[in-house]
């Protein structure tokens, strides 16, 4: 009996802040990945080695550091002319309706004692890109897909991520129906089963879309399955590993799976009404946020 190829962890079996940038067969080849790397002062690494197949595989992960996950400073005024001079009225509008539902989670996790960790800075930077690639004057649920879609793909937050971006989907479509509620989605570990399979098959998709070119590799080296956080599996017998157009195949399935993750939305929420309305663009969007203020 022989043993099972091991799988391959994403992030560091010891700290998952670490993420899998490098894989090699040769240690010396690793090393010099490390030295190249180390030339940049907010790289951290970390290494491990496995055997697969009766020879040795040289794992080297990152995680980029960071002063602070959040802009800083020092008056009240500094905030509001960094937000006047870096967006329009009407990103602004929006921009403050995903600060407002990302300090509810929070919020939520502070009352509840949880603890909430940041990898990344706050690239509210990123959120006007979102919005200019929406395609709006489209079917309602068409729109809502695009924003949910292009938010989780552009990851500007320092975490919660997705449930930030169904936060946002929620605020679209209770503009336009008032009675909306998205329902309970649980959260990161305990995500409640009509989430949970959009929640764990975008974030295969993200991490196919990201990084197809080391999984290749790691399929080459000879491990059938990687592992990310949360236990999300991918087997790689079932990938085309050798696609070249990874980053828009995946972009476009992200796509898909989001329009069919509103559509299970509209249907959990009795609002299938919804399904037909067309939406009437990006400012009278701004104009319903701002009128629900």
């Amino acid at each position: 009996m022989t043993d099972e190829p091991p799988v391959l962890q994403l992030h560091h079996p010891a700290d998952n802040r670490f993420t899998l940038r490098f894989i090699s067969d040769d240690k010396q080849v690793r090393s010099e990945k490390a030295t190249q790397l180390s030339e940049q002062s907010d790289i951290e690494m970390a290494i491990a080695d496995e055997s697969v197949g009766g020879e040795t595989i040289y794992l080297l992960y990152t995680r980029t550091l960071f002063d602070a996950a959040y802009p800083e400073f020092e008056t009240e005024e500094e905030v509001i002319e960094w937000f006047d001079t870096e967006f329009s009225e009407g990103d602004k509008q929006i921009l403050f309706a995903v600060i407002d539902i990302f300090d509810g989670i929070l919020t939520e996790k502070e009352e509840q004692g949880a603890d909430f960790s940041t990898y990344k800075k706050m690239d509210l930077e990123k959120i006007p890109g979102v919005l200019n690639r929406v395609e709006w004057r489209q079917l309602v649920p068409d729109v809502g897909a695009e924003l949910l879609s292009y938010f989780i793909l552009a990851h500007p937050m320092p975490n919660t991520n997705h449930r930030t971006g169904i936060g946002l989907l929620d605020r679209y479509l209770t503009s336009y129906d008032e009675g909306f509620s998205m329902p309970d989605t649980g959260e990161e570990g305990r995500w409640y089963q009509w989430v949970r399979e959009f929640i764990y098959d975008s974030k295969r998709i993200l991490t196919l879309r990201n990084q197809l070119p080391l999984l290749k590799w790691a399929h080459q080296y000879g491990y059938e399955r990687v592992e990310r956080k949360e236990g999300i599996q991918i087997d790689l017998a079932e990938i085309n590993v050798n696609r070249t157009d990874h980053r828009s195949y995946y972009t476009n399935r992200h796509l898909d799976r989001s329009c069919e993750f509103v559509e299970t939305a509209l249907n959990e929420a009795d609002a299938t009404h919804l399904q037909g309305e067309t939406d009437d663009g990006k400012r009278a969007f701004v104009d319903r946020l701002r009128g629900a203020e």
